[in-house]
């Protein structure tokens, strides 16, 4: 008997393959058990929050245009001051002014218990036409998404767990989908669903057919996702692209100094000057300073203002004082514009209503992964379960 040592080899990579594909499969099936119900959470909460600004303004859609156009609107001081009078409970944190003259004032408030809510005025009255609560209900979806309800600040950490999981659940799949061998019969199997076939076959088919094709936008989400919750992942992002870590908060320090003797500025000017930057700006977003020792008002200018994305926005801090716009360094500039665009990638605000409804579709099948695979696990659990029952029976 003679040795075949090019034999030996070749079963010795067979094991040694045989051996890696055990561990893929072993990983993909744990992880994605121990993970399922948080990325399911996750997703569905990412779903539900993608036509937020949508569905706020759809509430209150009869407000919000104005009942007739004036010659002359309300300075923003008067604005906040009769929706204090008319809601004297309630705290105003920003508003959103447009460049049409029939669009209302979007205001947003808190009180002291939270309750947000957006109210809808008439610039030309000062009256409060409407207010609505889906803004403190999108609230709460977010802190779901982020895992701090009902965990605190651990969910955070339990969250960013799980989505690390998944984006090792999206490589793990790609290598189990991977066809051993490329004919037409594989890639029948891999490219398309089965869809008069069992239950079992069509669950099957709509875990892995979907998932491949929703592959790469799925990476996306899931990476953009990491950027802004994994400290470290988020740094190193803004070391390669020339921005700050933390720029939101720095760029609140630029402020000049409290000086009591000094009267502030009127606010109008400030947003003519905003709006006359470029003749894209649809809208200008202010923050309201509830103090007088707050001595920077916090602009935006873009093309759409939603609850977290930006659409071709800049940011500025304005003196109160001068109604100046103050010099933001380069990098905390460069910070803010990241995060704007990681935050926009990973909600679809980057494409308008075609982005969202990518995102929409990239998170449904997102969301029913972790069920289609439960159920590809749990059918073989049982059928290994029914045929040891069977053997012993037979005893």
């Amino acid at each position: 008997m003679t040795n075949n040592p090019q034999k030996k080899q070749t079963e010795k990579k067979s094991k040694q393959k045989s051996k890696w594909s055990r561990l893929n499969h072993w990983l993909h099936l744990w992880l994605g058990l121990s993970s399922g119900i948080i990325v399911f959470i996750v997703a569905l909460t990412g779903v539900l929050f993608i036509y937020c600004d949508d569905i706020i303004d759809g509430l209150a859609y009869d407000s919000l245009y104005v009942s007739e156009v004036k010659a002359q609107k309300l300075s923003p001081e008067e604005i906040l001051k009769a929706f204090k009078q008319q809601n004297p409970e309630r705290k105003a944190s920003y508003y959103i002014i447009y460049r049409d003259p029939e669009r209302t004032i979007k205001l947003a408030s808190s009180t002291k218990e939270r309750d947000l809510q957006f109210s809808w005025i008439d610039p030309y009255t000062g009256k409060v036409l409407d207010s609505g609560k889906a803004y403190d209900f999108f609230y709460v979806i977010a802190h779901i998404h982020s895992g701090h309800i009902p965990f605190g600040k651990s969910g955070n950490l339990i969250v960013e767990i799980s989505v690390w999981i998944f984006l090792i659940e999206l490589i793990t799949g790609l290598i189990l989908w991977w066809p051993k061998k490329w004919n037409k019969s594989t890639k029948k199997q891999s490219f398309a669903i089965k869809w008069k076939a069992s239950f079992k076959r069509l669950n099957y088919d709509l875990h892995n057919v979907p998932g491949f094709y929703n592959l790469l936008p799925a990476l996306l989400i899931t990476i953009t996702g990491l950027i802004i919750v994994n400290k470290p992942l988020g740094n190193a992002t803004h070391k390669i692209l020339g921005g700050t870590p933390k720029a939101y908060s720095l760029f609140r320090d630029i402020k000049p100094e409290y000086d009591s003797t000094k009267t502030f500025a009127p606010i109008n000017p400030i947003i003519q000057k905003l709006f006359s930057k470029d003749e894209s700006i649809e809208q200008v977003k202010l923050s309201v300073a509830t103090k007088d020792s707050i001595t920077a008002l916090y602009a935006v200018t873009a093309k759409n203002i939603g609850l977290k994305g930006v659409e071709n926005g800049k940011t500025f801090t304005i003196n109160r004082y001068t109604g100046q716009e103050m010099e933001i360094p380069v990098k905390v500039m460069n910070g803010l514009e990241i995060d704007d665009w990681t935050m926009n990638l990973h909600i679809g605000f980057w494409a308008g209503w075609i982005g969202k409804t990518l995102t929409l579709f990239i998170g449904l099948i997102c969301t029913a992964l972790p069920v289609t695979g439960f159920i590809i696990w749990y059918g073989r659990n049982n059928k290994s379960k029914a045929a040891s029952h069977k053997v012993e029976s037979q005893l």
